[in-house]
């Protein structure tokens, strides 16, 4: 049972994606640049010179070359980090709310890179 307390809902898969996201924190929205370094149906991990902190709500717009579509993911900051060798901010997200094709289209494109490996 203890091995099941670790195991994720999603495969996630590391990858390379542009990504545009905006942060709301105490009233305020700010726009940023990031990177997507790792996805999964249900979250990513958000790479960014940009500061979003624990608990805020994001709005995330990236492309998955697999598709023509704009994806936009909206979710909270379960994980929010500093690395200084990489001077970037490391943000895990939670999708809480994704358009029914954007879902397919990520999930379709992590298979198919899980596929791969």
């Amino acid at each position: 049972m203890a091995e099941n307390l670790h195991r994720r809902q999603f495969s996630r898969v590391t990858v390379s994606l542009p990504a545009r996201f905006t942060v709301e924190a105490n009233g305020n929205t700010e726009a940023h640049d990031g990177s997507i370094i790792v996805l999964g149906e249900g979250g990513a991990r958000l790479v960014s010179s940009a500061h979003a902190p624990a608990s805020s709500t994001v709005h995330v717009h990236f492309k998955i070359p697999s598709s023509e579509r704009d994806i936009t993911a909206y979710g909270h900051v379960v994980l929010s980090f500093y690395s200084a060798t990489e001077d970037k901010y490391h943000h895990g997200i939670a999708f809480t709310s994704v358009e029914a094709q954007d879902r397919e289209a990520i999930s379709a494109y992590v298979e198919s890179l899980t596929a791969r490996r």
